[in-house]
């Protein structure tokens, strides 16, 4: 058994973890390029938590007994639209919702108060129905060794789009409930990638979306399915 901390710098809400990169985080620990990450808890900020290994090959994240998050492999099973045009998504991004309500403005990935550097700054607007795209250039200090972006960073860039897809036109509060990944290629500090996120059905509070990540050759780096939960409206 292992410990994970995650870092205030990588919250979401105020008092705990941004959900993609917890999820990408946990899929780290498991062989292959797919996950299934389900949140059960919201993961506590500066706190050591038990990673447990099942004999069934998934993880489980514990803190203090409770059940937080478990892993296990898997597929988003879908596929992505083409890529947004970068100057569309530049163009999307001036749409973005949070700049007029935001329930969580400090949030690692989607954040307006985050600085350049810190946050990741990916602010995902409108291109259609329930459909948004915005563009990213990775900062340096988000490399590994072999000089690409590291995973559990390509991760927190799919989730929130797929909130804001969620979303809508509507301002309001969704919180991750199972994010599933497949990495399909990398991408570098500095690259005009772009990210889209689009809806795929609405039941009841859950929203079911899509995101994937594009690098700058219009390849997709990562593909992820998502099921949000519409927490209610935020004005």
């Amino acid at each position: 058994m292992r410990n994970l901390t995650i870092e205030r710098r990588f919250r979401g809400p105020p008092g705990s973890g941004n959900g993609g990169y917890v999820c990408g985080m946990l899929a780290g620990l498991l062989d292959g390029q797919g996950a299934e990450v389900t949140l059960r808890k919201p993961p506590p900020l500066d706190t050591a938590m038990a990673v447990e290994r099942r004999a069934d090959g998934s993880i489980a994240l514990l803190h203090e007994g409770a059940l937080v998050a478990e892993a296990k492999p898997g597929n988003p099973g879908i596929e992505a639209p083409p890529a947004p045009d970068f100057a569309d998504a530049e163009a999307a991004s001036q749409r973005f919702i949070g700049w007029q309500f935001h329930a969580f403005p400090g949030c690692f990935v989607c954040g307006p108060e985050r600085e350049a550097g810190d946050g990741l700054r990916i602010f995902p607007g409108p291109t259609g129905m329930h459909m948004v795209a915005a563009p990213w250039s990775p900062d340096e200090g988000l490399a590994g060794p072999d000089g690409t972006v590291r995973p559990e960073f390509l991760w927190a860039a799919l989730d929130c789009p797929g909130a804001f897809a969620a979303m809508g036109d509507r301002p309001g509060t969704f919180l991750l409930g199972r994010f599933t990944v497949e990495l399909r290629g990398t991408v570098r500090p500095g690259e005009r990638c772009t990210l889209a996120g689009w809806q795929i059905a609405a039941d009841g509070r859950k929203r079911h979306v899509g995101t994937a990540l594009y690098d700058a050759a219009g390849a997709v780096a990562g593909i992820g399915r998502a099921v949000w939960f519409d927490m209610g409206s935020g004005v």
